[in-house]
């Protein structure tokens, strides 16, 4: 079977950009070692799953139309204008995509309100029929999509996880196809997600246990047993609707790369000879 590597661009560079020694310089007296962590990172995850086709997707600056939906979802984030370059992710991003353009992977910016998460789902449900998908991330909110030939590959060096079916079910005590519903109920603190008080992750589970998705446990609300469970449950019905939507992840959109544009040929490249052939070290 083919295998499709579909990378969360964002995600892999501030994972390097924090997790890398910030004081490797490069020949031009810049900082580099976003740039190295991530290539680093990428040619081993490309090692290890073997793919054919490779995409790396990073989101817009220009946000998302969830927003609208909720103006405060993902508003504990940083804004990253005025810090200085030093301090600043995105000072290394254009120098990712000179590497990638160099190693000839396929790479663009999310669009059309879109966010990387739905162009990533939407290449998933392209391909997850005739390939073996990895999504290369640590965002938990890609759990929703894991199934038979779907995995989330989790960078963690040596200690890399690789979620399948079962893994998800023994981390969080449910199935992927009710990760989303799951995660309504108990909030998602990384997104600025609230979830219902006093719902925490066994109460949750039990919920979708007994009565399935969000949707079913809203239809069956007079079923609850527990009364201030219940009572709750009434309380934030409007938040737990906008909660899936902000957080299901099933939008049908178009990508600007498929089919052989993604094509990867296997090549025995390190890190420091392609930065040294790209002049950066």
């Amino acid at each position: 079977m083919k295998t499709l590597l579909v990378v969360d661009g964002h995600h892999l560079l501030f994972k390097m950009f924090y997790g890398m020694p910030s004081r490797i310089i490069g020949k031009n007296g810049k900082s580099v070692h976003a740039i190295i962590g991530f290539t680093g990172a990428l040619l081993k995850v490309i090692n290890m799953t073997r793919p054919t086709e490779i995409v790396v997707v990073f989101d817009s600056e220009n946000g998302s139309d969830r927003n609208q939906l909720n103006p405060e979802y993902k508003g504990n984030r940083v804004d990253y204008t005025d810090v200085p370059t030093d301090d600043n992710p995105f000072s290394q991003l254009n120098d990712i995509y000179i590497v990638l353009d160099y190693l000839r992977i396929k790479h663009f910016e999310s669009f059309n309100g879109n966010e990387a998460d739905d162009h990533i789902t939407s290449y998933v449900n392209s391909y997850k029929n005739t390939h073996k998908v990895y999504i290369l991330s640590g965002d938990t909110d890609f759990m929703q999509l894991v199934d038979e030939n779907v995995n989330l590959f989790v960078y963690r060096g040596k200690k890399s996880i690789v979620y399948n079916r079962e893994m998800v079910y023994e981390k969080f005590g449910i199935y992927p196809n009710y990760f989303a519903d799951y995660k309504c109920l108990v909030g998602d603190k990384s997104d600025n997600i609230k979830g219902v008080p006093t719902v925490g992750p066994k109460t949750a589970t039990s919920l979708i246990d007994t009565y399935g998705g969000i949707l079913n446990i809203i239809k069956s609300i007079e079923l609850v047993r527990k009364t201030t469970l219940k009572m709750k449950l009434k309380e934030y019905t409007d938040m737990l609707i906008q909660n899936y939507q902000l957080i299901k992840l099933d939008r049908k959109i178009d990508n600007p790369y498929e089919g052989e544009s993604l094509l990867w040929s296997s090549k025995d490249m390190k890190t420091l000879d392609i930065l040294r052939s790209l002049d950066y070290m």
